[in-house]
């Protein structure tokens, strides 16, 4: 009876520890994906010298508790320099870096996953010598967004977002980049 019922313990307590690895497996903590947009930068003035870019990211999570992630994008992006910028130059692509690190809330941790964003952005452009001592090449300010998630996959989501960051900058005015992207995103 003792040897039956140690048996029994012993699936009992399997059978629960398959179902909590199971439970704890199926809403990985952390994520890295991919990610590509467009953006402009709007109440641009001579400062910046760019009209529009294209970044793609390299995008890693945290997820906290309640609905929170941290996260943080880190871009290579293709700007373009408008015409004239500076006096004797002309247009032309020009790479720049830089980074959204902030706070995510999920509205629903379902497979449709919307949320909103507040977050630190940073923007540096990689300019020759001269240009890059008549312009501002360093931005930094804050910035929001939103977006929804689409899981295609237990582990694999599409995503579409869109954000508003402002770059306040010294002696002049802020500068407002409005952009627009999509990602694909793994949980692990």
């Amino acid at each position: 009876m003792a040897k039956k019922l140690s048996t029994c313990v012993l699936v009992l307590g399997l059978l629960a520890a398959t179902e909590a690895n199971a439970q704890a497996g199926s809403f990985a903590n952390r994520s890295l994906g991919l990610g590509v947009s467009g953006f402009g930068i709007l109440g641009a003035g001579e400062s910046v010298g760019i009209d529009w870019g294209i970044p793609i990211t390299l995008e890693g999570a945290f997820y906290i508790e309640s609905g929170f992630e941290v996260f943080l994008r880190i871009p290579l992006m293709f700007a373009l320099q408008k015409f004239g910028v500076p006096p004797t130059g002309g247009a032309g692509i020009v790479l720049a870096s830089g980074g959204q690190f902030g706070l995510k809330y999920m509205f629903l941790e379902e497979s449709i996953r919307p949320y909103a964003t507040i977050h630190l952005a940073g923007l540096y452009f990689i300019r020759d010598q001269q240009t890059a001592a008549q312009l501002n090449n360093f931005f930094i300010g804050p910035g929001v967004g939103v977006g929804v998630d689409f899981f295609v996959a237990e582990s694999v989501s599409l995503g579409v977002r869109g954000y508003l960051d402002m770059y306040v900058t010294l002696n002049v005015p802020p500068n407002f980049a409005l952009g627009a992207g999509a990602a694909v995103t793994t949980y692990f």
